[in-house]
């Protein structure tokens, strides 16, 4: 569904953006074809393997899907994703689908909330505070509301001489400052992390936003961090 909502977007601001599936990114090669790639807000375990991952206790059952919607890329086409920024190819990550590459790409950036105080958020506005010169938030304001609706935040850490990171967008420092609208609990754990992050990797470049930026195309303040994404992409 977020795949549909983001080509929306995108085609909306004079993108024609092509759609990847399964077996495309698992056949390589996509340097060849493709400057950047934009994973949607799925959850790690489904881009792997298609298939949600299961707590202990839950129903098993998951409907079966025609065969062209089935699986998920499994190690070949992490590998493809690898080589494809590697060469210099441009990954963007949206909300939960960044911590397939944390993962995959083993990328100095974890999930702060992962593991830690108890957070909750619904369908929220959070503030978030916007970094500068980098051309991932061109036409950004220093501050604006972020959609969130998951315990997803960044740590970072020191890199070598292979890796630069740079956050784009913060948390504020003070806890009454977070939350804009809606429903938060456990502010101080989001308190100072990073938003999204950018990361010059080899020849290529990755991009995680832990939000929606385009979230059912009803936030276009947060529109240019995807497409300033994009733009870096080419960037020289």
């Amino acid at each position: 569904m977020d795949e549909g909502w983001t080509r929306f977007v995108l085609e909306q601001y004079g993108f024609d953006p092509k759609t990847l599936d399964n077996k495309t990114v698992r056949a390589g090669s996509l340097a060849a074809a493709f400057d950047a790639i934009v994973l949607p807000d799925v959850a790690k375990e489904v881009i792997a393997t298609g298939r949600p991952r299961r707590d202990e206790g839950a129903m098993r059952y998951a409907a079966e899907l025609p065969p062209d919607y089935a699986g998920g890329l499994e190690k070949e086409g992490s590998a493809a994703l690898k080589d494809f920024v590697e060469k210099g190819g441009t990954l963007v990550a949206l909300a939960s689908a960044s911590e397939y590459l944390m993962d995959e790409l083993a990328l100095p950036v974890r999930n702060a909330l992962a593991r830690g105080p108890e957070f909750g958020v619904a369908r929220s506005l959070l503030r978030g505070e916007v970094g500068r010169g980098h051309p991932g938030t061109f036409g950004v304001p220093r501050e604006l509301a972020v959609f969130q609706d998951d315990a997803l935040a960044f740590d970072t850490a020191p890199t070598g001489p292979e890796l630069e990171r740079r956050v784009l967008a913060s948390y504020p420092a003070a806890q009454p400052d977070v939350l804009l609208s809606g429903w938060l609990r456990g502010a101080e754990a989001i308190t100072r992390k990073a938003a999204a992050v950018a990361i010059s990797y080899g020849k290529g470049k990755v991009v995680l936003l832990g939000f929606r930026p385009q979230h059912r195309a009803q936030t276009p303040a947060t529109f240019p961090f995807l497409f300033g994404a994009l733009y870096w992409s080419t960037a020289k």
